[in-house]
């Protein structure tokens, strides 16, 4: 077995924890990219930046409840190769958006929350990798007009009515 610290499995409850290993080899990872970003100037993703719309119809969540008309906003960044096996998708926590890099226009206050790390020659290099960073259902951020994805703020085509708390849990 090889004794790096990453490839040590953690021992929990008497047992080995071969998850605790991914967690280790994760973490190695962010510190290496933290360190070559305190060396490295940082460079913000210079790409275009578009928000664009999924649709559907009808999702109907785990616990069968249906949301009709659902809108998912999303952002892509680099290109997709032929194979379509370079795509890399960018979760984010929940009250984010899918705004992960770049900026919509020069004016714009701020990039997106992980523009340090996403784009040509970054650790998330968008010359090799097509990135795909998703809005998440129920998404907080009401008051961003780039914000289009269905929520508790949405209008229930049922009712002509904001979901609010009938919104169900996703």
């Amino acid at each position: 077995m090889s004794r790096h610290p990453a490839s040590i499995p953690a021992i929990v409850h008497g047992r080995r924890d071969h998850g605790a290993v991914a967690s280790r080899r994760v973490a190695i990872a962010m510190v290496f990219a933290a360190a070559l970003l305190a060396v490295d100037p940082v460079r913000a993703y210079d790409g275009p930046v578009d928000k664009r719309t999924f649709t559907m119809p009808l999702y109907t969540t785990v616990a069968g409840k249906p949301i009709a008309d659902v809108r998912v906003g999303y952002e892509t960044y680099g290109r997709l190769n032929a194979a379509g096996d370079n795509a890399i998708f960018i979760p984010h926590f929940f009250s984010g958006t899918s705004h992960a890099a770049g900026k919509y226009t020069p004016a714009d206050a701020a990039p997106g929350y992980w523009d340090a790390i996403i784009g040509a020659g970054r650790p998330i290099d968008t010359d090799k990798y097509f990135v795909i960073s998703a809005d998440t259902l129920v998404n907080l951020n009401t008051k961003d007009p780039r914000v289009v994805t269905t929520g508790p703020a949405s209008i229930d085509p049922a009712t002509g009515k904001t979901y609010a708390m009938s919104f169900p849990v996703v």
